[in-house]
């Protein structure tokens, strides 16, 4: 069933590009439903086309479940890797992507206005897509000392010179309660300087397996993992 995300429920009205998707894309008409989602919540609603027009009446709330608050920390990748990290890391379950520069980073920040505009609309397709009740938020930071880590109940660091601890031996158990950082390098990996400010915030360093994944794709495993065992909770 088709899920678009509006600002607000008020006016119960879908409007700009979802209204076109809906009345010249999918072709719906007065009767049919689809699911809306504004702020952390979704319903299952019943069109009312009218002169152009879409309009819906709400029929049911969609229960949602708990899941944990995973924030992304992406070390800036070069374009258009971002926009792949937007997309992927919104399917996989993310809740913030961040984007911060580190000191092997290729890319230098940029035009970000403009990028988190396009970013944004790359996350809500996806998070439509993966029936997410919410769109990640998305924001660039300058440097990882600008980070609160003390809103973390767990900071997760994929290094690839960690060869042996596993994220099931750091993290055998995942619940809705938790605050969990992932931090990700960029395409030149992670310095020692960062290694060690890392650690001093209380940062586990994990393994990604033996293989070294692509900066754009490499989240992914983890985010897998995370919401697979938060399931196991239920």
């Amino acid at each position: 069933m088709q899920r678009y995300f509006l600002a607000k429920h008020e006016s119960l009205e879908i409007t700009g590009p979802d209204a076109h998707h809906i009345t010249k894309v999918m072709r719906m008409t007065s009767g049919e439903q689809v699911i809306v989602c504004a702020d952390r919540q979704c319903f299952l609603v019943t069109l009312e086309i009218k002169e152009g027009r879409v309009f819906y009446h709400i029929n049911e709330e969609i229960k949602r479940e708990p899941d944990p608050q995973i924030t992304l920390i992406q070390g800036l990748p070069k374009h258009p890797k971002t926009e792949t990290v937007a997309k992927y890391a919104t399917l996989f379950g993310a809740s913030n992507i961040v984007f911060v520069p580190m000191m092997r980073s290729i890319a230098k920040s940029d035009n970000e206005a403009n990028k988190l505009k396009r970013m944004h609309l790359i996350a809500k397709e996806a998070a439509e897509l993966a029936h997410r009740f919410d769109i990640p938020e998305i924001r660039f930071e300058t440097n990882l000392k600008n980070l609160d880590w003390s809103r973390f109940s767990v900071i997760l660091l994929a290094d690839e010179n960690e060869k042996t601890k596993t994220l099931l031996e750091v993290l055998p158990e995942v619940n809705s309660n938790m605050s969990i950082a992932l931090i990700i390098g960029p395409e030149g990996g992670i310095a020692d300087q960062e290694r060690s400010y890392l650690s001093s915030v209380g940062a586990h360093f994990v393994s990604l397996g033996k293989n070294i994944l692509p900066t754009e794709l490499a989240s992914l495993y983890a985010l897998s993992y995370l919401c697979l065992k938060n399931t196991e909770t239920f």
